[in-house]
């Protein structure tokens, strides 16, 4: 607006004058105010995404214990003096490997001794056949009466049992012998000696252990609501992928495999114990330590990924805002079946190809245009970057086919309900997952 500053005071003369300057200058200023009041208001720059329906898969973590799958007990078969100790306590060894050896002077005669009553039970047992041949002829001939005959076969059935009995005394005796060299049942790692060599032992008597690492065995446990949503994949093993994070945060470089899920809920805790199996050539893992184990590729089931920056609180519950082919927003109510992470699984109130405003919701109007930009999702790294892709073939013993495997992919999917999981509110779900 036009400020005028009168320098003198006004005269009857220029009265009318100052009449015509306001009538020139105030025109101006009013088209200048319509002006302003016709103009539209700016559109708000919103980001929005173009929904689309997926068969959506999470991961869940899970705190585990490493342990062995088997540690034995190597023990003296055999008692005798310990001649000596043939492995360095704490190596690995493969199985058959020898670890102790008793003195075997005493079973090595117990051999012999053997030997020899085998050969005399030989040699009386040849004697009662041929008295069993010449018996049997004279009989034929009528020289020999019945008892002979019966008295010839009775020997020649005791040779054959005095025979037998031999064969097992000489096999008993060699059993023993073998058994003064104490060998690893297992590969794995031979522990410390429990007896010093000059020991006399007695049958039965613990001389160490040896600790299977390979495979190494993870114990964790899953919350009873999370095997009821996952539990056919879990035991099949279909699409899952099973990794592990060592205690200083980095990603264990082999993949596993669930071996075992128990049968039954712990009533006190409400969680069910799973067993899965790593390989451990390079003896990475040692039992007792606390790890993280991930499975990852759990269906949910199929839905949409919708941020949870992008959902507001309608007057039905939870919406988003749809925006229209004319760039005009309009609330919609979804049902949400399971929190995400960074997303929430909508099972419900969107179609393919609608776009919402995934961020800066408080700025958006109902009804009011605005300005879309596009801002698709990102495409999510993998959950286990540098893990190799197969599993070690020796870990478990069944494999399961693809066509059995694709079998067991429509059951799954047809046992998934709306992707919420049952027994579970929020905070189950956030200190179950990560």
């Amino acid at each position: 607006m036009h400020h005028l500053r009168l320098a003198a005071p006004l005269s009857a003369l220029s009265i009318p004058l100052l009449a015509l300057l306001l009538a020139l200058v105030l025109p101006g200023c009013a088209a200048e105010s319509d002006d302003e009041d016709d103009a539209e208001p700016e559109a708000v720059e919103v980001p929005v995404r173009e929904m689309e329906s997926e068969l959506v898969s999470i991961s869940r973590t899970y705190t585990a214990r490493t342990r062995s799958p088997r540690e034995v007990e190597v023990r003296a078969r055999v008692a005798g003096v310990l001649e000596s100790r043939r492995y360095e306590e704490g190596e690995m060894v493969e199985r058959g490997t020898e670890l102790f050896r008793i003195d075997p002077s005493p079973y090595a005669v117990q051999v012999r001794s053997a030997q020899a009553s085998l050969e005399r039970a030989e040699a009386e047992k040849r004697q009662a056949e041929r008295e069993w041949e010449r018996v049997l002829d004279l009989y034929e001939d009528n020289a020999a009466s019945g008892r002979e005959r019966d008295e010839a076969r009775s020997q020649l059935e005791l040779g054959d049992a005095a025979v037998a009995e031999a064969e097992a005394a000489l096999a008993e005796a060699q059993l023993d012998l073998d058994y003064t060299s104490v060998t690893a049942p297992l590969e794995g790692v031979a522990g410390l000696e429990e007896r010093p060599e000059g020991s006399l032992l007695q049958a039965g008597d613990l001389l160490t252990t040896v600790t299977q690492l390979d495979p190494i065995r993870t114990d964790f446990a899953i919350p009873e609501g999370h095997l009821t949503a996952y539990g056919p994949q879990i035991r099949s093993g279909v699409g899952l992928t099973v990794v592990l994070t060592l205690p200083d945060g980095s990603l264990y470089p082999h993949q596993g495999q669930i071996d075992v899920t128990e049968a039954a809920v712990d009533e006190a805790t409400g969680m069910v114990e799973v067993r899965a199996l790593f390989p451990n050539r390079e003896v990475q893992l040692l039992p007792g330590q606390f790890v993280r184990v991930t499975l990852s590729g759990l269906m949910a089931g199929h839905g949409m990924r919708v941020p949870h920056a992008a959902v507001i609180e309608g007057s039905d519950g939870a919406a988003v805002y749809v925006v229209d082919a004319d760039d005009i927003p309009h609330v919609r109510p979804i049902q949400v079946g399971m929190d995400l992470d960074e997303d929430f699984l909508v099972t419900a109130g969107l179609s393919d190809g609608d776009r919402i405003v995934v961020r800066g919701v408080e700025g958006v109007e109902e009804g009011e245009r605005i300005d879309p930009r596009d801002a698709p999702r990102e495409t999510e790294e993998p959950v286990s970057p540098g893990v190799l892709p197969e599993v070690a073939p020796d870990l478990l013993d069944e494999v399961m086919d693809p066509e059995t495997e694709a079998d067991a992919v429509e059951d799954i999917l047809d046992g998934l309900g709306n992707g919420a999981e049952p027994g579970l509110d929020d905070s189950d779900a956030d200190e179950a997952s990560d």
